[in-house]
């Protein structure tokens, strides 16, 4: 049988290995497409972010370029002094500045030298700012140093088919010109010329990985900036191609494509080629083998331990089976954590075996108790017949003679051995608090002076079942151990009450109480039900709880936080059968 469960494991743990291999495959290839996916996320989203960041470089050059002639025209001073610079010689233009400077209050000259100064510290890519005059056709170049430099102005730098343009490209630089005009009459007297080196653009490149290439071009179609220097300032053959294409295009391999406009009308492109992207590196793969690898090994680790410990839990369940078969019912299986039907059938196998064990006792312990009782019944029949007649002719002499009080006590008497004699062993609790107070009635009357007693019971409960003699033998017990017959203030209170779907019983006195370790040694005689040769009553009501109703229910003692002792028992709260 156990070989047989050992093959149908070993079948099972094949059978897992061979499904982790495969979802383990099938996952890598997730993984490595989904890697290739993102690469081309991510290589796409790069080329925008370069695109972006080279824009906003051009962008950046424009709006200095706009503010520069924004400041020139903005303050007289200046433009002023330009014109003048652009529109007389050189002689009489220094007479004028001279002339100016002396009639006005400033301590130093606001001209065109302070102009081009405070121009170049607005942009560190500004490397020349030209002026170039109209009515004298010459070139006047300023340099960071602020020294200038006067030549003919030839225009070579607008190239054959120049019709007036506002940005002139060439390799590496990008010259803005702007013309500048008389404020009042509006008359042109020359341009102003701002070169610009894109080497930033460099800059910016570098901060990103090298496959990915950065040009711009200008709407001549010529190359104005290439990240890898392919071509200078000229045409580019696959300017068509590139524009019309949105993501991919085929030029002499397959790329992936950016494109932005810039305020200069500038078209930057940013390539990535195709083959770049699919290129995994090989400490991906590398981590993806030793990933497969170690989980490959937990998950087989964790399925051989988890079916490594279904085989000992059944192998447990088997033996205890086999022992049962043999007749030992007091061997309880393990019951384990995992919420499973192994631990539903151990623990059902447990209760089984818990079940009939406390049944033969009970059934053994009630047949024995049935006999003892039969025994004991067949031997004073006689007396409580006896007695109870004599007791009632007894009462109806005294009444005869006028003593009512003995009279009374002789009937209550009476009723005792009466209810004795007549009633079964299951009863209702009304009957067991009547058959009480008779009986403390009768030590009322012993002890008029020095005894009260209380007794309190949810209505809804009287008539729900007790066994017969639960809390008289535990009265007695009071009235032979606890009272205290030197004081005057012995009470004793009964009290029933409902508790979590259980019935309880309080049995509390004020009388000369147990000390701690005895009602811990009787406790522990309660729940072992093993006699120590006292409190015989106590056990005895105690035993045919637990013979009736389990080890759930019972008595205790408990010491008061002053005096006496409570007596605690607790029943089921169960109807009584319609016979009794």
């Amino acid at each position: 049988m156990r070989i047989k469960k050992s093959m149908i494991y070993k079948r099972i743990f094949g059978v897992y290995m061979i499904m982790v291999i495969f979802l383990i495959s099938s996952l890598d290839i997730y993984i490595i497409k989904k890697q290739l996916t993102n690469i081309k996320k991510n290589s796409l989203y790069i080329n925008q972010e370069i695109a972006y960041d080279v824009n906003e470089e051009i962008n950046n050059i424009n709006n200095s370029t706009n503010l520069i002639v924004k400041n020139m025209y903005d303050d007289k001073y200046i433009i002023n002094d330009v014109i003048d610079f652009l529109d007389v010689d050189g002689i009489t233009y220094l007479k004028r500045k001279l002339d100016k400077f002396s009639s006005s209050n400033e301590y130093f000259y606001k001209g065109i030298e302070k102009f081009t100064k405070d121009s170049f510290n607005m942009n560190d890519a500004l490397i020349n700012i030209s002026f170039i005059s109209y009515s004298r056709d010459e070139e006047s170049s300023f340099n960071r140093r602020n020294q200038i430099k006067v030549k003919e102005n030839k225009r070579d730098y607008l190239g054959e088919e120049y019709n007036f343009s506002n940005i002139v490209c060439q390799k590496n630089s990008i010259r803005y010109i702007r013309e500048i005009r008389e404020p009042t009459t509006l008359k042109a007297k020359g341009e102003i010329i701002c070169t610009y080196d894109l080497s930033k653009i460099r800059k910016i490149i570098s901060t990103y990985e090298k496959k990915y290439e950065v040009m711009i071009l200008d709407d001549n179609e010529n190359v104005v900036y290439d990240s890898n220097d392919d071509y200078e300032y000229e045409k580019y053959s696959y300017f068509s191609k590139v524009m019309e294409a949105k993501e991919e295009v085929q030029l002499d391999k397959n790329y992936y494509i950016t494109k932005a406009v810039n305020a200069s009308a500038l078209v930057t492109i940013v390539k990535t080629q195709e083959v770049k992207m699919r290129n995994l590196p090989k400490e991906f793969f590398s981590s993806l083998f030793f990933i497969d690898i170690l989980l490959f090994i937990i998950v087989e680790g964790v399925l051989y331990i988890k079916l490594k410990k279904l085989s000992d839990r059944t192998d447990t369940l088997l033996l205890a089976m086999e022992r049962v078969k043999n007749g030992e019912l007091n061997i309880p299986i393990p019951i384990t954590n995992e919420n499973d039907e192994i631990n539903y059938i151990s623990q059902n196998f447990n209760d089984m075996c818990k079940k009939l064990n406390e049944h033969i006792e009970k059934s053994y312990l009630a047949e024995l108790n049935q006999k003892s009782a039969e025994m004991v019944a067949l031997q004073n029949q006689i007396n409580p017949h006896f007695l109870y007649n004599t007791l009632e002719s007894i009462r109806m002499k005294a009444i005869c003679n006028g003593d009512k009080e003995v009279g009374k006590m002789l009937y209550i008497l009476a009723f005792l051995f009466r209810r004795q004699l007549k009633e079964k062993n299951i009863i209702t609790i009304r009957s067991e608090l009547e058959y009480c107070e008779k009986y403390l009635e009768i030590f009322k009357f012993r002890y008029d002076e020095k005894f009260e007693y209380t007794i309190n019971c949810d209505e809804q409960l009287l008539n729900k079942e007790i066994i017969k003699f639960t809390i008289q033998p535990l009265i007695e017990n009071y009235f032979v151990h606890g009272i205290r017959l030197e004081n005057d203030n012995n009470k004793l209170s009964i009290e029933i009450r409902i508790e979590n779907k259980d019935i309880v019983i309080w049995i509390n006195d004020n009388g000369a109480g147990i000390d701690e370790e005895k009602i811990k040694s009787i406790n522990e005689m309660l729940k072992t039900r093993i006699n120590f040769g006292e409190s015989i009553g106590l056990l005895n009501a105690h035993e045919r709880i637990v013979i009736k109703y389990g080890k759930d229910y019972g008595i205790k003692l408990i010491n008061n936080k002053n005096k006496g002792v409570m007596v605690v028992i607790k029943i089921p709260c169960k109807e009584v059968d319609k016979d009794v």
